[in-house]
């Protein structure tokens, strides 16, 4: 019998499951309209870019993942941790404007130090390797922290045993803990490779898709039909495609999650540990500089006068400090940040209060099916839901509200937080429940399952408000306005529409780009600093175990 899931599955019915299906009828009604949508785009190129995009994503940051992994498993400091999370703290549209100025040709530190005296994202034969490779930027800290959970579920006799034969680092790593890691580097792949295809964040900020469709993505071309070309049967046309494509990697995501360990291993490399150990601490020291460098860029920038700016060689260290732009900047975003801490807290509350419960019942009642179809949503790309989504909205009067922008945003938070709970409660002692039965005692849910799983609730919550705070696609789509101060509230644009407005003008300013990265950056990036124990418990259970 559902008792605690009802909830739930209405949730992830209304804003999931139906929205999903009526893309495809949206389609089915307005055929020829949508195929009309073909004659004004390059759809094996847009296809193309979707797949380049996603396969570099996955494959780079799985690698550079996997080479953080092992230096942090063997030199286990937990500053290396906090180094290599950094970039997920950084909202997609703060780290498009991160790079954008990075790029920019011989001035931008990044085009400097590879002696390069061009701007990649000017060229379409280069745009898109370069927006490819902030994804990949992005993306590695997530496959870092699923191949090191991986990493760390080896067992303790495995590793003690391998001591005692007395294998070397290599020997241990590519032959024993490989097997363990395989998962995790699978999950690491597969789900960078779907959450890529509907990254709209990225291509979207540096290029608008561009020159001409070269970095033009699916998720992309969605948007422009919706609002450049004013077809939506078009924009539903391209998003259900995207669907179709993202569905299989989806649907592995969610098989891997249930699959043991791996009985393959690498061949067993013998380097000494006096060789092995430089290689590998050099090799994550560079990693650690490729992903935090970008975020010191932003900070110097932003708090430096901008006669700094355009030199060559660009200068690397602080000489000066000026905060005119960033206290600007500041005083700008007051309504967005009004607007993204309410619409960030509403979908943590949301998230926990649905996930919760019926994550603890499916755990106990062994509802499988539930957890695939969770991990199913929360993979499917963004714009799989929002046309019927923005048709519905329009229709009640939800768009450029609060509650508009949250409820529908709670679908990703929602399903990524059942999925992280799932593995928490299925692995939760039954020896609370057994002793509060025979107490007699009511209401065991409120009283007991959840006073006892505060810390991975706060941890849910931390992690819904910080995905919560990314946002740009929906915001940008069921957005209108910024909050007007005033009562009753009207405006909803976050944050990050105020970040991209900073780019959208035509400004070369450096100051005004690195300012309003920083701005919407820096709440996130101090709450996971003080709450960096809360965040990694929620994103270590990511449903990752050896075998």
């Amino acid at each position: 019998m559902i008792r605690y899931s009802i909830p739930y599955l209405v949730y992830i019915t209304i804003f999931g499951i139906l929205p999903l299906i009526l893309t495809f009828v949206i389609v089915g009604l307005n055929f020829n309209l949508a195929k009309s949508a073909f004659s004004i785009t390059n759809v094996g190129e847009i296809i193309y870019n979707t797949f380049y995009f996603s396969l570099f994503t996955a494959i780079v940051s799985t690698i550079l993942g996997f080479i953080l992994a092992i230096g942090v498993d063997m030199f286990p400091k937990k500053v290396l941790i906090l180094l290599a999370l950094l970039p997920f703290t950084i909202p997609f549209t703060s780290s498009a404007l991160i790079w954008v100025i990075s790029f920019y040709g011989g001035y931008g530190w990044f085009t400097y130090l590879l002696g390069i005296n061009y701007d990649p994202l000017y060229f379409s034969k280069t745009a898109l390797t370069a927006v490819s490779l902030v994804s990949a930027w992005s993306s590695t800290p997530l496959a870092f922290l699923l191949i090191l959970a991986s990493l760390r579920s080896v067992p303790v006799e495995v590793k003690e045993s391998a001591q005692i034969d007395g294998l070397t680092l290599s020997q241990y790593y590519l032959n024993v803990a490989f097997p363990y890691a395989l998962k995790g580097i699978l999950l690491s792949f597969l789900i960078n490779f779907v959450l890529s295809m509907g990254n709209f964040d990225l291509p979207y900020v540096m290029t608008q898709g561009g020159p001409g469709f070269s970095t033009t993505t699916l998720s992309l071309i969605v948007y422009f039909m919706m609002f450049e070309y004013d077809n939506f049967s078009g924009g539903a046309l391209f998003a259900a495609i995207l669907s179709l494509i993202a569905t299989l990697p989806a649907i592995g995501v969610a098989l891997l999650i249930k699959k043991g360990g791996f009985k393959v291993s690498l061949p067993a490399i013998k380097i000494p540990d006096k060789l092995f150990k430089p290689i590998i601490l050099a090799l994550t020291v560079i990693i650690i500089l490729f992903l935090d460098f970008p975020v010191y860029w932003m900070i110097l920038v932003a708090t430096r006068p901008n006669n700094l700016d355009f030199v060559k060689p660009p200068i690397l260290l602080p000489k000066s400090i000026n905060l005119s732009y960033l206290i600007s900047s500041f005083y700008s975003s007051i309504p967005y940040m009004i607007s993204s801490i309410i619409v960030a807290l509403i979908v943590g509350v949301i998230t926990i209060l649905l996930s919760s419960i019926s994550a603890y019942e499916s755990a106990r009642k062994f509802w499988f099916w539930l957890l695939i179809l969770s991990i199913y949503l929360y993979a499917l790309p963004s714009t799989s839901y929002i046309i019927p989504i923005y048709l519905m909205e329009a229709d009640v009067n939800l768009i450029n509200t609060w509650i508009g922008l949250a409820l529908p945003s709670a679908i990703f938070t929602a399903t990524f937080a059942f999925w992280t709970m799932f593995n928490f409660y299925i692995d939760f002692p039954k020896v609370y429940e057994e002793a509060a039965e025979i107490d007699g005692m009511k209401n065991k849910m409120l009283r007991l399952i959840l006073p006892l799983s505060r810390p991975f609730l706060i941890a849910s919550f931390i992690i819904s408000f910080i995905f919560a705070w990314h946002l740009l696609f929906y915001p940008l789509v069921l957005s209108e306005t910024p909050y007007n101060m005033n009562f009753p509230p009207s405006g909803s644009e976050t944050i990050t529409i105020f970040a991209l407005n900073s780019i959208t003008q035509g400004s070369v300013n450096w100051a005004l780009l690195a300012s309003s990265a920083l701005i919407a950056a820096l709440p996130v990036i101090i709450i996971s600093y003080v709450a960096q124990d809360y965040v990694l418990r929620g994103l270590y259970s990511g449903g990752v175990k050896g075998s």
